[in-house]
């Protein structure tokens, strides 16, 4: 583990170690990635339903991994969406405003966009999935998901409206009519 140097005496009795800042707690960080997957043809998102870790009813939520010392919270939410998902298409990640608590953690958010719906595989603890739109979300949402929709959730819905604006011009434009 990297130590922080000090240039000069004057605050050096506030330079930290990273393990101050961040809490190890085994291999994990205290350093989550999460990803909200959004579909490019329709503007839908992709929710799963889960049991969450206490055991308490069923809730929907979207994928969230711990990004373990020496992982990058990208890479990991991109392997988190290929592997749990089953997903092998196109993905372009757009990171959102990443959730802190000091005390507790670090969730980086991103909205990965895909070209359109597909079927995922279903994963242990997993009850069901389903594409829908961002104001219909079912409930009650984890609250991975909801705290990145409510600290990212007009970035997502502006991304969502601005594909599903795109796509329903598609049969309307004609790049015939610009040429000379």
């Amino acid at each position: 583990m990297a130590n922080f140097q000090s240039t000069s005496t004057a605050g050096s009795d506030l330079v930290r170690r990273p393990s101050w800042v961040v809490p190890a707690r085994g291999s994990w960080q205290g350093i989550a990635a999460c990803a909200i997957v959004l579909a490019e043809d329709t503007g839908r998102v992709l929710v799963k339903q889960c049991i969450p870790a206490d055991g308490a009813g069923p809730e929907w939520g979207t994928w969230t991994a711990d990004v373990l010392a020496g992982q990058s919270p990208l890479q990991v939410a991109i392997n988190t969406i290929a592997e749990r998902c089953a997903y092998e298409g196109d993905l372009a990640l757009s990171r959102l405003t990443p959730f802190s608590d000091a005390r507790f953690f670090v969730q980086h958010n991103y909205v990965a966009v895909v070209p359109q719906e597909f079927e995922p595989r279903l994963g242990d603890g997993w009850l069901g999935y389903q594409w829908c739109e961002l104001d219909k979300l079912p409930q009650p949402l984890s609250p991975a998901l909801a705290h990145l929709l409510d600290r990212s959730g007009s970035d997502v819905r502006a991304m969502a409206d601005l594909y599903k604006g795109i796509h329903g011009l598609a049969g309307t434009f004609d790049p015939q009519r610009f040429e000379d």
